[in-house]
Order: structure tokens, then C-alpha cells, then sequence
């Protein structure tokens, strides 16, 4: 009688239809109802249709309203969302049946609702067979109306549909929230959200939150690329996701086919999103021991097919394998469905890279120098390469930034191991990588089999003036002529080709000294900044040219507004004297390690 009691009391109340987030549409219902809609009635009749592989399943997962929201401000205590569950697909059933094989407990805690109150999951929730109730004061007694303004997220059921009539309220007023810019999912039951605990605990609802954004969630369980299944939104969305592939381990079907279908739906989609960012995801890792796939090696066939159509059309290829780790645990059913935690990672990982394409890099320079405003020395390296406009940074948060310059130059700062692996794992190449401090280094040999370690000393001049030099000497800036002499000198110069010193020279990186006329010595900086590449040439040597070329390389730095530094091996006893005696002052070679896979030597 709780329920009847409140609807007696309530101040408000409208239809909740004119508050839904999500949906492409709505069905009215007997009685007033409406039942919120994410796939078209255009899509049904092909999911439905003959030409689908499941149509029966497809009809069923479609009914089910994942990734809808209810979304209103309100001062009330109370709120009543009238409602009526649809019976539960099949396919529900059966995915319930694998989770509670892997853990007996699991579908016991599965929620069908998330209520979010300002932003945070709300716990006092009731749940009678009309009504979903929301205590918002958490029976403190507060007289209705009398309330603060909060704004309320009500996710519904990812694996069953709801219908839905009124919302009632005891408050003053209940306003709907402004429409947010829309993304598209494209995808199956992973997309869907299969085996998450709660909705907003599904990988499309995560990353529409860390977007910012309304999501459109179209995953459909047991779905595949299937031609004239695209929808036509009346709000184009600012990007388009698209999750499919997973399902051919199940289905025998001929490449050829598989082949023409994925071309066939690829093209549609450039189509009807024509200049949409469109980010192509292939099928995320999967446990072959635990669930074996019909054909292997048509999963393989679909990966790469996938990443040379996207290449050809200009989507986004994101390879799966990277977007959650390859660990039974992440999986709600041990095998292919991702739990909560692998949920998360999928989103945190895919938002990074989608960030990366879609986001304002300056935007994200400026927040990195924020962040490292106030940091140890160990971020040093990273902030003076910010400061400077080197690179392209493609991750600034509260915990990791990652800096890549090119795929031979990338450094990364964590200060929380997850943060790092996330970003090891969807944005570092797999070549050569800088780590500032050791906050999931141990992760980068593990993800990018970065097994060949060199700790290097970071110097750095951090006097107010320059050091001392005669001005009789003659040292100037090097032009690319001087290409052939460098690589002929220099000690380590299998480490660069001739095009990439010509580049350098051409940025007036390099200073010589001539003694007579004749090159004596000469003195770079690596593409991040670093001095580097010094050497004095035979005859010319202990006639103080070392210590003149870096005391000129200072001053040219200090000059242009940066703060001189250099990155010393701890073997390299010549160096560190030399950098002690202009002047430099030294931190810990923990702190700073470069890493590459023993294949890239």
C-alpha cells in the first residue's frame, strides 16, 4: 500500500516520456503507457525479417532498453516512476545461465535500475510491481518542496524493456534535462551490456559519461554486420561506434559471405554518417580454452578485413585485444562477457582513444601543464617538452599523462598503476617509450613486451644564468651539410638514419666549433629536447671543446626561454663529470628508464 499512499500525496505528476534520454523513439501502450524504443521500426522489420540469422532472438534483445534514461530535475523527497517490466528475452535467460555457472551468486545481484542523484548512484530505491520509487531525502523526514535542487539519471533495464507511464512527485517542480550531443553504438550483446551488475555499470553507459555524452546503445545480443540494419536518427550523432564481429565464432558461415556482408554495412555507414567519426572495434580477446570457437581462424580473417576497409574508408580501427586485459576474472561468465571491472576498462580505454581523435589537443597541453604544475622532478622531462609545444599530447588526467612525439619518441608519467595501464595498453606503440618514475613499468614489459630496460640520469641546468664562455671561439649552428660529417663522428649514429639527422639540423638543433676552420666537435638534442649527440672528433680532443660546446648548447637554450637538460646513462662517467663541472644538477636514474622490445634494437 506504500505506493498507493504516495500517489495520494503527490504534488506532480507528468508523463514520463517527455524526459527520456536515449531512446530514437517511443511505442504508446494500453492505458497510457509508452514503451521506450532504441532500435527503429525500420531496423525491426530487417532484424525480424528472414534475412537475419536470428530474427527471433534479434526481436527479443531489441525490446530490451539498454542504455535509455529518464533524466529530471526536482526538489522533491520523493519520486514514483510508473512503470511495467515486459517479459525477459531468451537470450536474457541464457547469459543469466552462463554467469551463475562461473559464480552461482552473480545473477542474484544483477539490478535492473541505476538511479543517479547529482552525478552519484542514489541507494534508497524501491521497487514495488507499478512503480519505481526514489527516497531522496533517505526518509530524514524533510517536508516535500522544501528541498535542494538535485538532478536525477535513472538508467533502465540493459537485458529486459520496460513500459512506462507516469512520473509523480511531491516536490514543487520536475524539469527535464537538456538533451547532451549523441553517440551511436553499433554493436552485440557485449555492446548491449550483458552481465553488467547494474546499467550504469555497461561499457556504453560508462563511455557516454566520460563523453559527456546521450547514448544511443543499438548492441543487440547474437548480432553480426548485417546490410540495411544502419539507422537514420533524426539527431546526427557526434560519433558512431561500431562492435561487431564477436558472434562468427558461433555462426558457420563462408568468409565470402561474412567478407560481403561487412564491406556491404561498412558502406552504409559512411553513407548515412557521412563526415561522422566513425571508430571500428574489432572482437575484444576471448577465453578459446574456456569456450572454443567454431573457426578460429574466421575471427582472424574478420580482424584484419576490418582494419583495411576502416583504413579505406577513414574510420577509426581500434584493435579489441587492447581494450581489456586477457584474464578470465574480467569476465562475467569466464569466457566472453565482461564483468563490471572489464566493463570499465573497455570504457576508460576506448574514451582515451576516442579522445585522442575527437578531443582539443590544446586543450589537453594546457590541462597538462596544470597537472604538472606542482609536480616532482621526476615529470620534469615531460613538463619542459609541454612547455616548449614538443609532441602531441594524447593523455592529460588527474593521474597519467602520455606525450608521443613520434612512434620512436613517446613518454609517459603515471602516479596510479590502472591509469597507466590504460594508457599503455590503447595509446603507447609498442616500440620505444620514456617512463617517468616507476609507476607501471612492470606493466609496460608485461602489456608491450618492452623487455630491455637503459635507467638514465636526468640532468638539468637550473642556474639563473648561463655558464661562462670565451667568445673567441668559434661555434656556430650546423646546416644539413654538415649530415655526412655527423654520422661519419658520431658514436651512436645507428641509432638515427641520415633523413632523421637532416631533419634535426634543418631545426637548428646542432652547434659545432671549428678550430681553424675545420669541424672540431659538434653537439645536438634529441628529438625531445634532450642535449645529445656531442663529440669531439680525434686531434681535437682535451683542448676543452666538450665543455664549450655544452656551455654554448646552455646558453642557446636559456636564450629561447627553456630550461636546459640532458639524459646521462649512469655508465657514462665523461658525461656526468663534464655536466657537473657546467654546472648541472642531477636526479635519480630510477626515476627515468627508457624502454623497447629487444626486436626494435
Amino acid at each position: 500500500m506504500a505506493d498507493q499512499s504516495f500517489s495520494n500525496s503527490a504534488r506532480l505528476r507528468v508523463p514520463a516520456r517527455g524526459f527520456l534520454h536515449g531512446s530514437v523513439g517511443v511505442e504508446q501502450i494500453r492505458g497510457g503507457f509508452v514503451r521506450p524504443l532504441r532500435i527503429t521500426p525500420a531496423q525491426l522489420r530487417v532484424l525480424g525479417s528472414v534475412s537475419a540469422l536470428h530474427p527471433g532472438q534479434f526481436r527479443g534483445m531489441a525490446a530490451c532498453t539498454a542504455g535509455i534514461t529518464l533524466e529530471f530535475d526536482t526538489d522533491a523527497s520523493t519520486v514514483a516512476i510508473e512503470l511495467r517490466h515486459i517479459p525477459q528475452p531468451q537470450g536474457t535467460r541464457f547469459v543469466h545461465g552462463e554467469m551463475a555457472k562461473a559464480d552461482p551468486k552473480s545473477v542474484s545481484m544483477i539490478e535492473d535500475f541505476t538511479v543517479e542523484m547529482d552525478g552519484a548512484a542514489h541507494p534508497y530505491l524501491q521497487y514495488f510491481d507499478s512503480s519505481l520509487y526514489i527516497d531522496i531525502a533517505g526518509n530524514s523526514g524533510r517536508l516535500p518542496g522544501f528541498g535542494d535542487r538535485h538532478r536525477f539519471r535513472v538508467w533502465l533495464p540493459v537485458m529486459t524493456g520496460v513500459e512506462l507511464g507516469n512520473i509523480s512527485c511531491d516536490g514543487s517542480f520536475i524539469d527535464p534535462v537538456p538533451a547532451r550531443r549523441t553517440l551511436l553504438v553499433l554493436g552485440d550483446s557485449i555492446a548491449q551490456g550483458y552481465a553488467a551488475a547494474t546499467p550504469a555499470a555497461a561499457w556504453t553507459a560508462r563511455i557516454a559519461k566520460l563523453l559527456d555524452a546521450d547514448v544511443v546503445n543499438q548492441g543487440i545480443g547474437a548480432h553480426v554486420f548485417q546490410p540495411f540494419t544502419v539507422p537514420r536518427l533524426e539527431q546526427e550523432p557526434f560519433a558512431v561506434v561500431i562492435a561487431y564481429g564477436e558472434n562468427y565464432r558461433y555462426e558457420k558461415l563462408p568468409l565470402s559471405r561474412i567478407e560481403s556482408d561487412i564491406r556491404a554495412y561498412l558502406d552504409e555507414v559512411a553513407h548515412v554518417f557521412e563526415g561522422v567519426p566513425v571508430f571500428v572495434v574489432s572482437p575484444l580477446w576471448h577465453n578459446e580454452q574456456a569456450s572454443p570457437s567454431a573457426d578460429p581462424e574466421c575471427l582472424a580473417f574478420v580482424r584484419l578485413l576490418l582494419e583495411e576497409l576502416s583504413v579505406e574508408r577513414g574510420f577509426t580501427f581500434i584493435d579489441g585485444a587492447k581494450l581489456i586485459d586477457a584474464d578470465p576474472a574480467l569476465f562475467a561468465d569466464g569466457y566472453e562477457h565482461p564483468g563490471d571491472a572489464g566493463m570499465a576498462q573497455i570504457a576508460r580505454r576506448l574514451a582515451l582513444i576516442m579522445d585522442d581523435v575527437l578531443g582539443d589537443e590544446q586543450a589537453r597541453r594546457e590541462r597538462a601543464l596544470e597537472l604538472l604544475k606542482d609536480a616532482p622532478m621526476t615529470a620534469f622531462p615531460l613538463a619542459e617538452q609541454i612547455r616548449r609545444g614538443v609532441g602531441r599530447v594524447v593523455v592529460a588526467e588527474k593521474n597519467v599523462i602520455f606525450l608521443k612525439i613520434d612512434e620512436r619518441n613517446q613518454f609517459l608519467y603515471a602516479l596510479e598503476r590502472d591509469a597507466g595501464r590504460n594508457v599503455l595498453a590503447s595509446c603507447v606503440e609498442p616500440t620505444e617509450l620514456c617512463m617517468l618514475g616507476r609507476v607501471a613499468l612492470r606493466d609496460a614489459q608485461y602489456i608491450l613486451g618492452m623487455h630491455r630496460l637503459t635507467p638514465c640520469y636526468l640532468a638539468v641546468y637550473e642556474k639563473s644564468v648561463p655558464p661562462a664562455l670565451d667568445a673567441t671561439l668559434d661555434i656556430r649552428v650546423l646546416d644539413r651539410s654538415f649530415a655526412d660529417a655527423i654520422m661519419a663522428n658520431y658514436t651512436r649514429s645507428y641509432e638515427h638514419s641520415k633523413e632523421e639527422l637532416e631533419e634535426l639540423l634543418d631545426a637548428g638543433t646542432f652547434l659545432g666549433c671549428f678550430d681553424g676552420g675545420e669541424l672540431a666537435g659538434f653537439i645536438g638534442e634529441h628529438p625531445e629536447g634532450a642535449f645529445g649527440m656531442l663529440e669531439v672528433l680525434p686531434g681535437s680532443r682535451r683542448r676543452g671543446w666538450a665543455t664549450a660546446l655544452l656551455s654554448a648548447k646552455v646558453a642557446q637554450h636559456m636564450a629561447r626561454g627553456y630550461v636546459p637538460w640532458s639524459e646521462v646513462f649512469p655508465d657514462n662517467a665523461a658525461s656526468l663529470k663534464l655536466h657537473e663541472q657546467v654546472g648541472f644538477s642531477f636526479y635519480p636514474a630510477e626515476g627515468m628508464t627508457f624502454m623497447n622490445t629487444p626486436a626494435y634494437d
